[in-house]
């Protein structure tokens, strides 16, 4: 990513002045994605040192994991809404703010309301991010857009293992927000300048995009490669910890470390999704990761704790590939500059996964056994890939 180019960064050109800026501004970029990544989940490997402090139950996880993917839902709306009139840079500053808030009232937290409110603003401050962030990388390298927003992506794996990681914290599981909050108010205080998009004087009407969207086959795919990721994200892998530490007793340490090794593991199995995805295409890619996804998943419920823990790592590594396949898919399906349908793609898609973390929620207050929901759930990745193949197959000849 270090050709020169034209500079994305203040001015054009191929100085040394220019590419520092360049990498600044990536730098900046890669390390709120870090932070986001690490906040949007760190709730599931702390709770149970979170539960003893402030006294909480599996329900009330499965209400802030709805919260959390709620509030990125909305705010990809918001955010994409108003992308029309606000900057990038500006939106960017409002989830240094956002980010900054949620750390420091999850840090202070007396009880679980605070810490909803503290969660939710996490989830707002991913929710603005994303759209804007994506389009700044890929103007930032012009020349190899792929390259950039791929190494960017990597900072969301990173801070899904950093999270996994905060487990160790112990008693000090406050300061592990409050660590987090510090980069986040600096971020507030300096935001690099890059180049921002020349905007649409007359952008196409919101809805009538929605309808062009809704219409494409390759669309809804990505939708359903899409939701069968983002369920075992926020179900099976979110509860994982509750399962295996609470209801069977292992050491959260052992837990931890599984999930450390799991997102570690997705990276190079993105690459090998990647590359799937370049010769087999999308939907038969999706298709193969959703059916791993359910065949780890169920010997690592079913198996007696101790040795299904250990597929923790394969399961997590897998389940969470399958989501750069499917925003390959929406990118393909999508015209050029289409902000606004990847906002409301995500928040479609994150809404459903706030639907099913709120069911969740639900069924776990009336008594559901946490073992029983997430084997139902470990059902959908199977029924999605089923649900593609019968979109994909070729239609019948009719009988004469």
């Amino acid at each position: 990513m270090s050709e020169p180019v034209t500079s994305a960064v203040g001015g054009t050109g191929d100085s040394e002045s220019g590419l520092t800026a360049r990498w600044a501004t990536f730098g900046y970029l890669f390390t709120l994605y870090f932070i986001l990544g690490g906040a949007e989940t760190m709730i599931s490997p702390l709770f149970p040192l979170v539960r003893e402090d402030l006294d909480l139950s599996e329900s009330n996880l499965a209400a802030i994991l709805a919260a959390v993917a709620g509030g990125i839902a909305a705010f990809n709306v918001i955010g994409g809404a108003v992308s029309r009139w606000l900057s990038d840079r500006s939106l960017v500053r409002a989830t240094a703010v956002s980010l900054a808030a949620g750390m420091a009232l999850s840090a202070v937290a007396p009880s679980f309301w605070v810490l909803l409110v503290g969660q939710t603003l996490l989830g707002v401050a991913f929710g603005i991010y994303f759209p804007p962030a994506l389009a700044s990388v890929a103007r930032l390298y012009p020349d190899a857009p792929g390259k950039a927003i791929a190494v960017w992506g990597q900072a969301y794996s990173f801070g899904l293992a950093a999270a996994a990681a905060s487990a160790f914290a112990g008693g000090a599981w406050r300061w592990v927000y409050v660590g987090c909050a510090v980069p986040a108010a600096l971020a507030i205080a300096y935001v690099p300048r890059w180049t921002e998009v020349n905007r649409d004087p007359a952008p196409v009407a919101w809805l009538a995009q929605l309808a062009q969207n809704a219409r494409k086959r390759t669309y809804r795919l990505a939708f359903y490669a899409s939701f069968g990721g983002v369920s075992m994200h926020f179900v099976v892998i979110g509860f994982s910890t509750a399962f295996f530490v609470v209801d069977r007793g292992l050491d959260l340490r052992l837990v931890a470390a599984m999930l450390i090794a799991g997102r570690t593991l997705s990276a190079p199995v993105k690459i090998v999704g990647g590359a799937l995805y370049d010769k087999r295409g999308g939907p038969w890619t999706a298709r193969l990761m959703m059916v791993s996804t359910s065949a780890l998943g169920l010997p690592m419920l079913l198996l007696p704790a101790d040795i299904g823990v250990w597929l923790l790592v394969p399961f997590v590594g897998m389940a969470v590939s399958v989501l750069p396949v499917a925003n390959a898919m929406l990118v393909a399906a999508l015209p050029p500059q289409s902000g606004w349908g990847i906002g409301t793609f995500r928040a479609a898609l994150l809404g459903s996964a706030a639907l099913l973390s709120a069911i969740a929620s639900g069924l776990l207050s009336l008594g559901v056994p946490l073992f029983a929901l997430m084997l139902a759930a470990l059902g959908l990745p199977a029924l999605v890939a089923a649900a593609m193949q019968r979109a994909t197959a070729p239609a019948a000849p009719e009988a004469r």
